[in-house]
């Protein structure tokens, strides 16, 4: 017996960020997967929302919900707790430019502990070419990014996508003095690059579900390596707080760093939020809510 889809949810506001989050959501929701609207307001009231529905497939099975509490971030963190949803759907700022992510406070408020994982749309989404081919993971070596890495295949084999493994060699102060090793020497920054392409390379390997899949080492800073590589991909995926043991790892604020610069859709997995999907990939979906920047 197939077990049942976690819900998706959505905030929403009636503000343009509502329809980049509804378009992503369309585009993430699994067939028959129930998709929550939800409009978080401090005295509980509702604007007209109604039309913003039609971004959804009619044989979705939506609902919409008027939460009343001062906080956005708050009311979708208890509506996300309370449903067992898969994930938060976030809209961006109308601050930002079209194509690019500007996470509001709602979205930074989120990222700070939601209990699931968060998705955040660019401004402008609803109205660009919403394709899902190309899914790019951020990883590190870290638990998190391991976690972020199962997440994003799941995805992209429900969605006969492309994944794409993407990790960052930071190079360090000192990094170019040599080390002996068994293959005679080489320099500190050689070694941890190997290490970090060989927990990459193993983590792919380990996939083993006849996905596309493909990964490759970059160079520099992390965040600004992988916003300039979110321009060739349709949705990126990363873990937050991963401390792994290699020098390049993704931490916090790099995901942070990412959700504002990030030139597509940016799926945050905070530290343990998708545990409770792992036993059952096609269970978990993206969701968007809509922030009041």
């Amino acid at each position: 017996m197939t077990p049942e889809v976690p819900p998706l949810v959505v905030g929403i506001d009636g503000s343009e960020r509502s329809l980049d989050a509804l378009a992503l959501a369309a585009r993430l929701a699994d067939p028959g997967q129930h998709v929550l609207l939800v409009h978080v307001h401090r005295n509980g009231r509702s604007s007209n929302l109604t039309a913003l529905q039609e971004f959804l497939d009619p044989a979705t099975a939506r609902e919409m919900r008027v939460v009343s509490d001062s906080s956005p971030a708050r009311g979708l963190q208890a509506i996300a707790e309370e449903i067992g949803a898969s994930l938060i759907v976030v809209g961006s700022s109308h601050r930002s430019g079209i194509g690019r992510v500007f996470a509001g406070s709602v979205a930074e408020a989120l990222l700070a502990g939601a209990p699931v994982p968060v998705a955040v749309a660019p401004h402008g989404y609803a109205g660009a070419d919403n394709r899902l081919a190309t899914v790019g993971c951020g990883f590190d070596g870290s638990p998190e990014s391991e976690e972020a890495l199962a997440w994003a295949a799941a995805l992209a084999r429900r969605r006969d996508a492309r994944l794409q493994a993407l990790a960052v060699h930071s190079r360090i102060a000192f990094g170019a003095l040599s080390t002996t090793g068994a293959f005679g020497y080489r320099s500190a920054d050689d070694a941890l690059r190997d290490e970090l392409e060989q927990r990459m390379r193993a983590a792919l390997a380990a996939l083993a579900d006849g996905s596309e899949v493909s990964g490759g080492v970059l160079e520099g800073d992390a965040a600004t390596e992988l916003a300039e590589a979110s321009a060739e991909l349709d949705l990126l995926v990363l873990g937050s707080r991963g401390y792994g043991s290699v020098r390049s790892a993704l931490l916090g604020s790099v995901s942070r760093a990412l959700v504002h610069s990030a030139a597509c859709p940016v799926v945050v997995l905070l530290a343990g939020s998708a545990v409770a999907h792992r036993a059952d990939p096609a269970a978990l979906a993206i969701t968007q809510s809509d922030p009041g920047a």
